[in-house]
Formats: structure tokens, C-alpha cells, sequence
């Protein structure tokens, strides 16, 4: 089992490795790449990812509470039944990564690229999403209510199968709602 718990890593890379369990906890991770890699059940409670990738990784039960990721990149990676709240993102690249059924209530995506990700059944109340890229996100099923959706890209997303009721949006996305149930906005 990887354990680097605690401890400070600058450019560590991973491959195709199955990494279930690993102890991340509290490690500062700067610049690493996972690669293919399974980290189901992996422990990152407090840990901070600096300039780190994630690339068509499977992260299946592993709990990333309190952790920080800055300008992160986490494409094609898969979070399920993950603990991922509280905590913090901030800017990055989180395109095509599958978040369904998560509960990222509360949890600030504000700016990140997010364009395809896959949000089915995933809460998502509250959550600030201000300037995020959810272009042709998938959100059928998902809880936005109280969310802030300002300055969101979310063309080519299905609008019509969310509920909207809560939500602060801006002027451009009220177009876009509107549109989307036949109205002649002029």
C-alpha cells in the first residue's frame, strides 16, 4: 500500500498502478500525475494537490474531505460513492470526469473547467459555479437549488431536465432557459 501521508512530493508519477488504500492524508502533492491508476478507498483527507493530474483515474470510496486542489487537472476520472465534501477547488481542468450520485453540496467549482462531466443524480446545492465551464455537462436528475450559476457556460447542456427553482442564475442563462421551452426571447 502507498503511504505518503504527512510528507511533501513534487513530480511523482504514476502509471496504470492499482493504488486502492493508499494514505495521502495531509501530503502535500505538487505537480504529480496518476495515470490509469485505481485509488479506490484511498485517504486524502487534508491533503493539497498543486498542479496535479489525475487522468483517467478511478477514485471508487476514497474520502478527499478538507483537501485542496489548486489548478489541478482530473480528466476522464471517475469519483464514486467518494467523501468530496468539505472541500476546496480552485481553477483546474475537471473535463469529462464522472461525479454521478455525488454529494458536492456546498462545494465552491467556481471557475473550473467542468465541459462534459457527468453530474447524473449528483447534489449539487448550494454549490458556487460561478464562471465554471459545464458545457455539455450531464444533468439529468442533479439538486441545484440554492446554487449560483452566474456567468456559467452551459451551452449544449439539456437545461430542460433540471430543476431550476432556487437557483441565482444571470441574464444569459434566463435567455438560455427560455429558449429551451420554445419562448421567442427578442
Amino acid at each position: 500500500m502507498l503511504d505518503l501521508a504527512q510528507e511533501e512530493h513534487t513530480g511523482l508519477r504514476f502509471t496504470g498502478e492499482k493504488l486502492q488504500h493508499a494514505d495521502l492524508s495531509e501530503a502535500v502533492l505538487r505537480g504529480c500525475v496518476f495515470e490509469q491508476c485505481d485509488l479506490s478507498g484511498a485517504d486524502l483527507t487534508s491533503a493539497v494537490l498543486e498542479g496535479c493530474a489525475l487522468l483517467g483515474c478511478r477514485l471508487e470510496r476514497a474520502r478527499l474531505g478538507f483537501s485542496r486542489w489548486s489548478d489541478c487537472k482530473t480528466t476522464g476520472t471517475t469519483f464514486l460513492r467518494c467523501e468530496l465534501r468539505p472541500m476546496t477547488v480552485e481553477g483546474g481542468d475537471w473535463s469529462y470526469a464522472t461525479f454521478r450520485g455525488a454529494d458536492l453540496r456546498g462545494v465552491s467549482l467556481a471557475g473550473v473547467r467542468l465541459a462534459e462531466a457527468d453530474f447524473g443524480d449528483a447534489d449539487l446545492r448550494t454549490c458556487d459555479l460561478t464562471g465554471a465551464d459545464l458545457s455539455h455537462a450531464r444533468l439529468r436528475g442533479v439538486r441545484l437549488q440554492g446554487a449560483d450559476l452566474r456567468g456559467a457556460d452551459l451551452s449544449g447542456c439539456e437545461v430542460d431536465l433540471v430543476d431550476w427553482a432556487g437557483v441565482r442564475i444571470d441574464v444569459e442563462t434566463a435567455v438560455l432557459l427560455a429558449r429551451s421551452r420554445g419562448a421567442d426571447v427578442g
